[in-house]
């Protein structure tokens, strides 16, 4: 793990313990799965975040090992993945 992905990570740390949303819940379960298939890493690798709970479903964000940025999921209602995507640069992928 570099100093960049660890300071990623302690940055993070500060937003999950504000949201108040449940990060283990069925929606971060799905992107957290979602992500870690499209990374094509284990789901120990994938750490949900934060999550916002929205009218149309939620959106999450979870840290990768060895990622610089986050990685964004979107769920609808029924906690279905819409969609995931990475919020960095896809050269540091």
């Amino acid at each position: 793990m570099t100093a960049k992905t660890i300071l990623a990570l302690l940055a993070a740390l500060p937003l999950a313990a504000c949201a108040g949303d449940d990060l283990t819940g069925p929606a971060a379960t799905a992107c957290r799965a979602a992500i870690a298939a499209q990374v094509g890493r284990g789901l120990s690798a994938v750490t949900v975040v934060t999550m916002t709970e929205t009218q149309a479903g939620a959106d999450i964000q979870a840290a990768v090992t060895g990622a610089e940025a986050p990685w964004t999921c979107r769920t609808d209602a029924a906690h279905r993945v819409l969609g995931v995507m990475y919020s960095g640069s896809e050269g540091a992928l």
